[in-house]
């Protein structure tokens, strides 16, 4: 196929990087991977456009330019990567009428309660209206498959288990030693959390799991805290740590994506209570390396974690639940084996990137096919 792809919320070259960023690019390498040929219609963010006016002039320039676009490389259908009231496809369903191709949006959402502000009722009745000129939504979340439902056909929502490239997170046992060593975490009892430390639910994670650590030292006393990533809110953690966890932490730093897989191995089990969070792709991370995971119930991670069975889910904001699991986990080496093993069968059965975009990429064809005859 020729497709149009449409990240509405962050250019796939955007500086700040975050879950969305990282998503669209996977999508876009499976789509290259699968051998679609891929064309980028605009770059135009659609985060709060409706009630920006100012951008208005350069958004219709952008959807211009895009439409051009379209019939130059004589597009088969047009996808964009999230719509939700904060920023809602204002163009694609236009763009895919005009040229009389197909309209997909995948990771979409539709919530009710947006209507009922004033602030989000505008960005509610345009994300409904793309929503409903979608000739498929593709969801990745359970929880928007049911909110979907309430606007949408089932033949219209197809679920897409999230995925991440399972061949850069391999399970090895010989990093484990290499990395310790050279971490010096030789003999210690590894917890490892990561997050970028912005201001919010990812910097405030963070320092829930070094107040949890800090509460079991007397009950581990060689428990060490292993802390990746970087961000604007480091020095306040790093702070927090040599208060709490005097010489049982480690600030990594923001690590690159290939080395990732060898910090995980230093661990012997993953922890971050995932406020908020959307998909928990670096849960699948750390399962697909072989780690037991400790989360929280309050969003995204009971979809990627399985209780009981490759990790332990517990409810949000409470540190003796939060401890309570890192405990079990700490003390069970058979445990921590077995959902070890479990983890990464689960993620390479379930969670392999290309092989669940495949499935997308086949409605898609299907759809283009029809649309044709």
């Amino acid at each position: 196929m020729r497709i149009a792809f449409y990240p509405s919320f962050r250019a796939l070259d955007h500086g700040h990087s975050s879950g969305l960023v990282s998503i669209a690019r996977d999508v876009h390498a499976a789509m290259q991977a699968e051998g679609h040929e891929v064309v980028i219609p605009l770059d135009q963010s659609m985060e709060w456009l409706y009630l920006r006016p100012w951008l208005w002039p350069q958004t219709l320039h952008q959807a211009w330019r895009a439409d051009r676009r379209v019939k130059e490389h004589r597009a088969d259908c047009w996808l964009t990567y999230h719509s939700y009231y904060r920023g809602p496809d204002l163009i694609g369903p236009g763009l895919a009428r005009r040229n009389r191709i197909p309209y997909f949006i995948l990771a979409a959402s539709f919530a009710t309660k947006y209507r009922k502000r004033p602030k989000t009722w505008t960005g509610f009745q345009l994300n409904r209206r793309a929503l409903l000129r979608a000739d498929m939504v593709f969801v990745n979340k359970l929880r928007d498959v049911k909110n979907l439902g309430r606007l949408l056909r089932p033949e219209n929502i197809t679920y897409i288990h999230p995925g991440i490239r399972t061949e850069a997170f391999p399970f090895d046992p010989s990093l484990r030693q290499s990395m310790r060593s050279r971490l010096q975490l030789q003999d210690r009892q590894v917890v490892v959390t990561a997050a970028m430390m912005r201001p919010g639910v990812k910097e405030d994670g963070i320092s829930f799991v070094i107040e949890t650590c800090a509460s079991l030292r007397q009950q581990f006393p060689d428990l060490h805290l292993l802390i990746i990533g970087d961000g604007p809110g480091r020095e306040r953690l790093e702070e927090t740590a040599r208060r709490l966890l005097p010489a049982a932490h480690t600030f990594s730093g923001r690590i690159p994506a290939t080395e990732m897989a060898a910090f995980y191995h230093a661990g012997d089990l993953f922890a971050f209570p995932g406020i908020n969070e959307s998909l928990g792709m670096v849960y699948l991370e750390a399962q697909c390396c072989g780690l037991p995971v400790v989360a929280t119930s309050h969003d995204g991670a009971p979809e990627v974690v399985a209780d009981g069975e490759t990790g332990i889910i517990v409810p949000p904001f409470s540190v003796p639940d939060f401890a309570g699991a890192i405990a079990t986990l700490l003390a069970d080496h058979e445990l921590r084996t077995r959902f070890s093993r479990q983890a990464r069968e689960r993620v390479l059965s379930r969670h392999e990137m290309l092989a669940n975009y495949t499935t997308m990429f086949k409605v898609m064809e299907s759809t283009c096919r029809e649309k044709k005859a």
